[in-house]
């Protein structure tokens, strides 16, 4: 755990993970040079299983979180942001699945999202098995990071560590690379609970969230051969939902469902992606564009079949729609 000035949430966060059914662990938290209580209360704790370690000036927290993972002992890293918490039976489902499943590098889960008091008000899923995962990362970080957990060894291996350059958007960078050095699943459980907050990659992809997320898709545009133009660099961050300069309608519609297309022929050639979960994937990225910008359901019934025919794929993963759909509870 990172934790900078974060007086009002770490105790929570703490708390979910003393009050784990699995026991056998080390909490590691990396005090970024607080100022407004935290280390206080991060000393108010006297659980032999806890380290503090504190920097004397604020590094950050890809900084931090490498520290962290250099003083770990343990077979596997869990990740808890210090807004976060976890439901109590996380760690061992985790531990019993990476323990069940040797090949795995990580593995993480649903999550409910909630308000700054903690309060549910969504239940997000994701892509379950490895080939999603890694096709879905080319479109959207789906991985949220207080719900992984990792085979330390395979952190070490492939000298994986947090890039520093990266201050708001570290997680997504990472796994950008680590889900194509090894398999990464997800438990269709909610185990994690993620306090959203402004400022979030998620929420809010302005100023340097959205510069730094670009980075991340512009390198992993270059997996798939690419030095994208401007205009390719556009088409792909409209699909994947980050606004463009293109301001008519139709033009950013057909230059989206071309990138469709492209994306798909040039997977063909490079074979990044198995091709039956990169396709499925583009299509499902794709009727997510279509619905974010109220395209109506007959004209997107067109552009869908368009994309079937011009992508020659007949197979239809739209059932994959509800193991993704968000609940809201707003409402409720």
């Amino acid at each position: 755990m990172a934790a900078y000035n974060t007086r009002g949430f770490i105790s929570a966060a703490l708390d979910s993970v003393f009050a784990q059914t699995y026991a056998d662990y080390q909490v590691i938290v990396v005090d970024d040079a607080s100022t407004d209580g935290t280390a206080e209360i991060l000393l108010s704790y006297h659980d032999p299983r806890l380290i503090i370690l504190r920097n004397e000036t604020r590094r950050g927290a890809a900084f931090s979180r490498n520290r962290a993972m250099d003083e770990a002992t343990g077979e596997y890293l869990a990740i808890l942001d210090a807004d976060d918490f976890w439901a109590p039976d996380k760690l061992k489902e985790q531990v019993e699945f990476m323990n069940n499943h040797p090949t795995i590098a990580g593995v993480g889960s649903y999550v409910y999202e909630t308000d700054e008091t903690g309060r549910r008000i969504r239940a997000v899923r994701f892509p379950v098995y490895s080939g999603q995962i890694r096709c879905s990362m080319f479109f959207r970080c789906t991985i949220v990071h207080s719900s992984i957990m990792l085979r330390h060894s395979f952190m070490i291996e492939n000298e994986l560590r947090y890039n520093e350059s990266f201050p708001g958007s570290h997680d997504f960078e990472l796994w950008s690379r680590a889900v194509f050095m090894g398999d990464f699943h997800h438990i269709p459980r909610y185990l994690t609970y993620y306090r959203s907050s402004p400022g979030q990659i998620s929420e809010d992809l302005t100023g340097t969230q959205k510069e730094h997320a670009i980075k991340v898709y512009h390198t992993l545009l270059h997996k798939m051969g690419y030095e994208p133009t401007q205009n390719e660099l556009d088409c792909h961050l409209m699909l994947v939902g980050i606004d463009t300069d293109l301001e008519d309608e139709k033009t950013r519609c057909n230059s989206v469902l071309d990138w469709c297309d492209k994306l798909y022929h040039r997977n063909l050639e490079k074979s990044v992606f198995r091709q039956y979960f990169f396709a499925n994937e583009i299509l499902l990225r794709f009727l997510k564009y279509c619905y974010d910008n109220s395209l109506g359901f007959f004209r997107t019934f067109r552009l869908m079949i368009s994309l079937h025919w011009r992508m020659k794929w007949c197979f239809f993963p739209y059932f994959q729609i509800f193991q993704r759909l968000s609940i809201n509870y707003k409402d409720v």
